[in-house]
């Protein structure tokens, strides 16, 4: 798979600079200043995106607009992505305080390149990508347009969250298995979005076929401009096959094959269950979760994959050879919550740790969210770990405060079918 290393752009000179001025002059060691051409293959050779020109094609109006996150510190850095027709080199965006915009806005330039054009999907497509690293304020309500002169989008507004580390409450969305059902997946959305969610965790296969890029343009079409407004992290499906489609449009930290990513005392850590060498699996993510836990003071600990280490569903059942490598982990760190997919269904375990039952907010909690429109799996064993199990097409809310987190489950028709809470000392 490809290393998908983006770039934090410089700010245009100006003097009164209402971004850099009132946030930190630090620069994230873990966001880099380039944006190269994704290759689908990690240690591939990287080739340079192309800078941002004045040059316009025949349709240069930016569509399927959406927020991305060059740095595991989602409160300064940002990226924004869009597409537009192949000719168009303007990749440009224009940002500031949503209160003073556009009088204290900015323009930031960034890179565009061509992915796709094989057999499936036609192409190629242009990806347009602009990014700003260490150079946004914490907690603060933003309003920004991209494209370029003669091509600007509608403004759009997002809000950065608290530092990390930082006590704050939240509302998270929780979802996975879109594939092939794009209208469902747009009415998840909507209804997240509704339900007024601050950040979404996605456990994979968002399209039926990853080089299939009319797949992801539906899937795109139907997110309408949440997230362009909402953060969203998503973890890498058997679905997306490590097509190059899938790094070219999103923008993930890290190799973004794994990741994680800081929201206010929320450690979000994004796995990849989908590997070319099962040495990615064993040691490569053993050694990245290890470091990234012992190295976090996060309050809440939320993990999210795509094939589950304890499912009751027997279409694919659990993942034993996941279960061997990560949950000994998760127990060390006491992990709170782990997400995945893969089974089209709604499950949630017992509280677990070291392979046995715990008490409410002692063990790990295991649940399978695959109802996002992918075709159900209804069949279920009775298993000693499982609790609920249900097929049906659902999303999850999460409320999170400091010594609690409230699941609350919900079917397509906003009917509650689950809730628990998780307890924190």
């Amino acid at each position: 798979m490809l290393l998908f290393l983006l770039a934090c752009i410089d700010f245009y000179s100006d003097p009164v600079n209402t971004i850099t001025d009132t946030a930190s002059d630090l620069t994230p060691s873990d966001c880099s200043v380039e944006v190269y051409i994704p290759t689908g293959i990690l240690g591939d050779d990287q080739v340079l995106a192309d800078p941002h020109s004045a040059t316009l094609g025949e349709a240069p109006t930016p569509y399927h607009i959406h927020l991305g996150w060059p740095s595991s510190d989602l409160s300064s850095s940002a990226s924004f992505l869009w597409r537009t027709d192949a000719e168009t080199l303007g990749s440009q965006v224009q940002i500031g305080p949503a209160e003073s915009f556009p009088e204290n806005a900015q323009l930031v330039d960034g890179y565009s390149f061509l992915f796709g054009g094989g057999v499936i999907g036609g192409g190629p497509f242009r990806i347009h990508e602009t990014r700003i690293c260490g150079g946004l304020t914490p907690d603060t309500a933003y309003q920004y347009r991209v494209g370029t002169e003669g091509a600007w989008s509608d403004p759009i507004i997002f809000r950065t969250p608290k530092k990390p580390g930082e006590l704050s409450e939240y509302r998270i969305g929780l979802a996975g298995d879109s594939r092939g059902a794009y209208t469902t997946w747009g009415e998840i959305l909507a209804a997240m979005d509704e339900e007024n969610v601050d950040i979404i965790l996605f456990s994979g296969d968002m399209v039926e076929l990853g080089a299939n890029q009319n797949e992801w343009d539906a899937w795109f079409g139907a997110s309408g401009d949440v997230l362009a407004r909402i953060p969203f992290l998503a973890a890498h499906g058997n679905h997306e096959f490590l097509a190059q489609n899938y790094f070219a449009q999103f923008g993930f930290p890290n190799n973004e094959e794994w990741f994680a990513a800081n929201y206010g005392d929320l450690l979000a850590i994004s796995l990849n269950d989908t590997v070319r060498d099962v040495n990615q699996i064993s040691s490569d993510q053993v050694l990245f979760l290890q470091s990234t836990l012992e190295n976090t003071s996060a309050r809440w600990k939320f993990v999210f994959h795509h094939q589950p280490a304890y499912s009751t569903c027997t279409r694919h059942g659990s993942d034993h050879e996941l279960r061997e490598a990560w949950t000994p982990i998760f127990d060390e760190h006491r992990v709170d919550v782990v997400l995945s997919g893969h089974n089209h269904i709604y499950e949630r375990s017992v509280p677990i740790r070291d392979g046995q039952e715990r008490p409410m907010g002692e063990g790990t909690m295991y649940i399978v969210s695959g109802g996002a429109g992918a075709p159900l799996y209804v069949e279920s064993d009775s298993e000693w770990f499982g609790n609920i199990a249900n097929p049906i097409e659902h999303y999850i809310i999460v409320d999170v405060k400091n010594n609690e987190a409230q699941f609350t489950v919900k079917d397509l028709a906003g009917n509650v079918i689950d809730s628990f809470l998780i307890p924190k000392e």
